[in-house]
């Protein structure tokens, strides 16, 4: 498919650098261009310019496109910026590292799980279920390894988190068991409106074959309806309804319902099972069953697994006040999610770099569990515009006064949340980085 060809990869990130060594080592000529021109990306140039392929940082020249015959895009580089928009012009195909790495797959089973929310959870969980029952699983995609990295390795199953940046790029792309966990507005500041973000979504099955599954959420107003796009066999999960086919709750046992009807597991058993949870661990109960596997492979997985990092995570609780690290939730469904589960009055941090939300969204939410609102970030003034008369709030210039300002108005039993509702890249490099900040404060208090 590539040997001899001229293929350019744009970004050197990680499933950018994931590209460039899976071209190479099919026999492409690769050039690579990277924005970005700091000690980090100069030094990774270096390592690939001893092995033959040119690298150009610093900015997207138009010089560089007479004679590509492929460009492969990394998913944080907007489809619409001027050189693609030239190599449109120019007739030259873009993809993306996912759909490059697709189309190497052979013999290999393939997962692939999005949603606005959970998708990590769940990605992690069903690999988590497949190698309890022994199977030969491994996990790449928008966490972990790149696909791209992950085909240059064994093992019969991938499952891999896809991102609705990513599906931006796919063409051909077609995984044996695709799943759409929900969808509620997200990336609003690259997509144009919530119609385009869910027809994005809906691209993760519209080329699945009918020997193939497709898992979606009965409960989900914008999922139900994307079972029309698929060839594939439907399956669904839901908290709501019993299905006679899939897995569901009834009361508090979660039931699977395919050659026959099994309770699997309690709710109150699992430690990670809270309502934000439920939809995570229902999507990987319902993927994994696919491979026929025993219900005691699954309940162990799940008595096991402790959930993620920057999840609804519980830090520490310093002097009756509980602290807990929700730096993953990015957008709103995800905040109202978290505060629903929490049971104490709640100091909510909030704030990072607007992705387009509509955070007037969370009023009821927040008027209902929220003592204070404390603001930070460069969404401070659009979340105050939106919230001003909720709940009193307070504006910060930073994490540790963030901490520091929730734990002086903090009473014993309440419980300060960290759940920003933007992104990070105002003030960190990513959600994780914000939240491992957010608990070395915490650490602080009590020292």
């Amino acid at each position: 498919m590539v040997k001899g060809k001229k293929v350019l990869v744009l970004g050197m990130g990680i499933s950018g650098v994931g590209a460039i060594r899976l071209l190479k080592e099919k026999g492409a000529r690769v050039t690579v261009n990277e924005l970005e021109n700091n000690k980090e990306m100069r030094a990774r140039a270096g390592d690939f310019e001893r092995n033959g392929i040119k690298v150009i940082l610093g900015s997207h020249p138009f010089e560089i496109l007479p004679g590509q015959e492929l460009i492969i895009v990394s998913p944080g580089i907007p489809p619409q910026i001027p050189l693609l928009r030239q190599a449109e012009k120019l007739h030259i195909p873009i993809m993306g590292e996912l759909e490059l790495a697709s189309r190497f797959l052979t013999g290999r089973s393939l997962i692939a799980i999005t949603g606005t929310n959970g998708k990590t959870t769940a990605t992690v969980l069903t690999e988590k279920i497949l190698k309890k029952a022994h199977k030969d699983v491994m996990v790449a995609g928008n966490i972990g390894i790149p696909l791209s990295e992950a085909v240059r390795r064994p093992g019969k199953i991938i499952v891999t988190e896809v991102s609705s940046f990513q599906l931006e790029t796919v063409k051909r792309f077609s995984p044996f068991i695709s799943c759409i966990l929900n969808i509620s507005p997200d990336h609003l500041d690259r997509h144009p409106d919530l119609g385009e973000y869910i027809w994005l979504k809906s691209r993760i099955l519209t080329n699945q074959k009918s020997n193939g599954f497709t898992v979606l959420n009965r409960d989900d107003p914008h999922v139900y309806p994307l079972r029309r796009k698929t060839r594939a066999e439907v399956i669904f999960f839901s908290q709501k309804e019993k299905l006679e086919r899939g897995v569901f709750l009834r009361g508090s046992h979660i039931i699977r319902k395919f050659e026959g009807e099994e309770v699997v597991v309690s709710t109150p058993e699992i430690s990670f099972a809270g309502s934000h949870n439920l939809e995570n661990i229902l999507s990987a109960i319902a993927i994994a069953s696919l491979y026929r596997l025993e219900t005691e492979a699954v309940k162990e997985a799940l008595l096991e697994f402790k959930g993620l990092p920057h999840r609804c995570e519980p830090v520490a609780r310093i002097r009756g006040v509980d602290f807990i690290n929700d730096s993953k939730a990015t957008n709103e469904e995800a905040v109202k999610s978290c505060l629903e589960s929490i049971k104490q009055p709640i100091i909510l941090i909030m704030g990072g770099k607007d992705k387009g939300a509509n955070f007037f969204y969370l009023k009821n939410v927040i008027k209902k569990k929220v003592k204070r609102l404390i603001l930070l970030g460069q969404a401070k003034k659009v979340i105050k515009a939106q919230l001003d008369n909720v709940c009193p709030l307070s504006e910060v210039e930073n994490m540790r006064d963030a901490v520091r300002e929730a734990f002086n108005k903090a009473k014993k039993g309440d419980c300060v949340l960290l759940s920003p509702a933007c992104a990070s890249f105002d003030q960190f490099k990513n959600y994780e980085e914000r939240g491992e900040v957010f608990k070395e404060e915490v650490r602080k208090l009590d020292s």
